[in-house]
């Protein structure tokens, strides 16, 4: 085995228990103070030579622990203000968009995890003894799977990770060691690891062997240990830009087959973090952990170096002393009042005979009334018994216990509300002197920011190489709000979506109050903005409806976002939010501009139809009138030719009938009265039709010469052949002009 010693074991076992035993000697005073403290805060606060010297005596000893309250104030304000990561492109190769999405992941990691638990935790440890831990690890999603998962585990008790003691940073990155212990029963152990051994046979060598303290009769431990290693090797800088080490022989050939070239190399190191699990007899499991970061990330309290040895403490170490004066103090106060002579009644001997069991129980008896005698026991008359009070508690006492307890409180850097200038004071100056009560212990919180930026580092380490297959992820924004979104996902022409492996980010903490105070805060502040500014509610109505919370508000918001175009900005697009506003904006403008030109051709559309009314109607009345006239000119016509004919053809009839007469009176002969009749008829048709033409052809009888209206058509006009001028009967030939 490469790793074996001499003596044939491995020799990682043997470098893990020196860098234990080294660990507990360079941090034993600070193990031994930080054990101290963690008791002290949970109540076991009086020294045991005291305590039990007064319980020999039957004496109080009182605990009044008020250090647990201030460490619940400074643990809360931090729960309050949990610092948030948020990751930032640094290089060409990284982008904004995938940065969001990496900030949703380390969210989606957080919560998946129950990181605020393990944040909580080890911050409660550090304000308690000065420093906590909790741990990044990856697993499997089910047995059934391929796929990892990156989790964020708690750390419960610190005094089991010995953590590099040569790491100087704050953070605790620099560190290249790191050993988590864990003592197990050996019939547990062998549910978990039933072919291993469980040092059954394991004799301890001589007292003070470290080796003896990692398996005992019914215990064993077993330890994770961390470490780095570092191997020489050239580093290539290809034409491509990436840098690569050369892992194999074939690495030339690779680099050639993908058409790049060699642009510059240098010396370097190639860093692996390895890990494995054992005993102080074998090894149990072993990897090469994933990322460059020892996964433990410590989160410090306040730290000193003193004569080259780092001092670590919390807020207990230094307010032991006055806790314990004010146990003491409190306790003499209340010993002096439990031990003071109850209040006595001095009265005559005599007085109280016949009652003396209501005078006896006085003092434990409630009595409504206490009868006594006007004479002693001689028959002389006795004043009224008078009662006698017992001495007040001393005041000094209760003095210095006033006084411990201010001591107490600036020791601590909290103080009382209570004491805090009172009276007409404002809101801002309140908030001034509370803002200047959580400086004194900020420090602890700041530390706790450093802390969550490493872990928000290592995630980003890790992220690439556990999610760099194509997956679904549920992706957190910073409102809570989760989606789904498909990473390193590629399209139809090879290019791929959301990919995660490339490019280089950074980790920047956003503190402060949380995402909910946050939005407390936007209301109050935008309503007295928006109060009478109907334009800028336009804008941001639907932000401030966003940001309450009665049942309701994200409907209406929705309803006033549908209305503002500058509000549906997609923040999937590859549009950069601000170039989706200013599109937003420009597509709002030539809609109102749009809207502007309708409106003005819709107003030169109904000025140009109320012209064309206008001229229609004008030229409809012209057309009317000359219409009406027209009918009137050819009625009058109609009427003029009508009546001619009826003239005509009455005055016919009359010559025709005077004719006939006379004939007759001459005796004519029926055959010769038959033609002259069929002769008067034709002339009388003949001269019917040709007012029925001039008629049809527009002749206008008003213009016509008066003497030819009136010139009667003369017979020999018609002289023609009976048989050629016979026509259907007068009756239709009359009908048809007036048609």
């Amino acid at each position: 085995m490469a790793y074996q010693d001499a003596s044939g074991k491995d020799g990682r076992i043997n470098k893990a228990i020196e860098f234990w035993r080294l660990v507990n000697d360079a941090d034993s005073t600070n193990r031994a103070e930080a054990l101290q403290d963690i008791k002290f805060a949970a109540g076991d606060q009086w020294p045991v030579e005291i305590q039990n010297s007064r319980n020999v005596e039957a004496r109080p000893c009182l605990t009044i622990n008020k250090i647990d309250s201030y460490i619940r104030q400074v643990t809360n304000q931090q729960r309050m203000q949990r610092p948030r990561i948020k990751v930032h492109p640094v290089n060409n190769l990284a982008d904004y968009k995938i940065a969001q999405v990496i900030e949703g992941m380390t969210r989606h990691i957080e919560v998946n995890s129950n990181a605020d638990t393990a944040y909580d935790t080890a911050f409660d440890y550090a304000v308690r003894m000065g420093w906590g831990y909790w741990r990044v690890n990856t697993r499997y999603t089910s047995e059934d799977s391929f796929d990892q998962e990156i989790y964020i585990d708690t750390i419960d008790n610190p005094f089991t990770v010995y953590f590099d003691p040569n790491s100087i940073l704050p953070d605790g990155s620099d560190a290249e060691r790191c050993l988590i212990t864990t003592v197990l029963d050996k019939k547990v152990f062998k549910d978990y690891y039933p072919d291993a051994d469980d040092g059954a046979n394991f004799t301890q060598r001589s007292t003070g062997d470290d080796t003896a303290s990692w398996i005992t009769k019914e215990d064993i431990r077993i330890a994770e240990f961390f470490y780095i290693e570092r191997e020489r090797a050239k580093l290539y800088l290809l034409s491509d830009g990436t840098r690569q080490f050369a892992d194999s022989e074939r690495f030339f050939e690779r680099v050639e087959a993908a058409g790049l070239t060699v642009v510059d190399e240098r010396e370097s190191f190639r860093k692996a973090v390895k890990w494995v699990k054992m005993t102080a007899i074998e090894i149990l499991e072993e990897k090469t952990w994933a990322g460059k970061y020892i996964p433990v990330v410590p989160c410090y309290g306040a730290q000193v170096i003193v004569d080259d040895k780092r001092k670590k403490y919390g807020l207990v170490r230094f307010a032991k002393d006055p806790q314990r004066m004010y146990n003491f103090w409190r306790t003499s106060m209340t010993e002096s009042v439990a031990l003071a002579p109850k209040a006595k009644w001095l009265l005559a001997e005599g007085q109280d005979e016949g009652h003396e069991n209501e005078w006896a129980l006085a003092n434990i008896k409630s009595s409504p009334v206490l009868r006594y005698k006007q004479k002693d026991i001689e028959g002389q008359p006795a004043p009224v018994p008078t009662r006698l009070q017992p001495e007040p508690p001393p005041q000094g006492i209760m003095e210095a216990a006033a006084a411990i307890s201010a001591d107490l409180q600036m020791v601590l850097g909290i103080l009382d509300p209570n004491q805090l200038p009172s009276g007409n004071i404002s809101g801002k100056a309140l908030a001034g002197q509370q803002n200047q009560v959580d400086l004194s212990n900020f420090h602890f919180y700041d530390n706790m920011t450093r802390s969550i930026r490493h872990t928000g580092k290592i995630l980003l380490d890790l992220i690439p190489k556990i999610y760099d297959t194509q997956r679904v992820m549920r992706i957190i924004g910073s409102d809570g709000q989760p989606d789904m979104t498909v990473i390193n996902e590629k399209d139809a022409v090879g290019e791929v979506l959301n990919d995660v492996t490339v490019g280089e980010y950074d980790v920047v903490m956003d503190t402060g109050p949380g995402f909910q105070s946050r939005r407390q805060q936007a209301v109050e502040a935008m309503m007295p903005l928006l109060t009478g500014n109907e334009q800028l509610f336009n804008i941001a109505g639907d932000l401030v409806f966003r940001n309450m919370d009665f049942p309701g508000a994200d409907v209406i918001a929705d309803r006033l976002a549908a209305m503002n175009p500058m509000a549906n900005i997609d923040e999937k697009s590859d549009i950069p939010p601000e170039v989706q506003m200013r599109l937003a904006q420009a597509q709002q403008q030539v809609q109102q501009m749009q809207q502007q030109l309708q409106a003005a051709q819709l107003e030169i559309n109904n000025r140009g139809q109320v012209a064309q009314i206008k001229e229609e109607g004008a030229t409809k009345r012209k057309l009317m009138d000359v219409t009406a006239r027209a009918h009137n000119t050819e009625t009058m016509a109609e009427v003029k030719v009508n009546d001619q004919n009826t003239r005509a053809i009455t005055s016919q009839n009359k010559t025709e009938i005077d004719a006939l007469v006379k004939m007759l009176i001459a005796r004519m002969s029926p055959d010769q009265l038959l033609m002259e009749i069929a002769r008067l008829d034709a002339e009388q048709q003949q001269y019917a039709m040709i007012a029925a033409q001039d008629i049809s052809h527009g002749a206008n009888p008003l213009t016509l010469p008066q003497k030819q209206m009136q010139q009667p058509i003369q017979p020999q006009q018609m002289a023609q052949p009976m048989q050629e001028q016979m026509q259907p009967p007068a009756q239709q030939t009359f009908e048809q002009p007036m048609q």
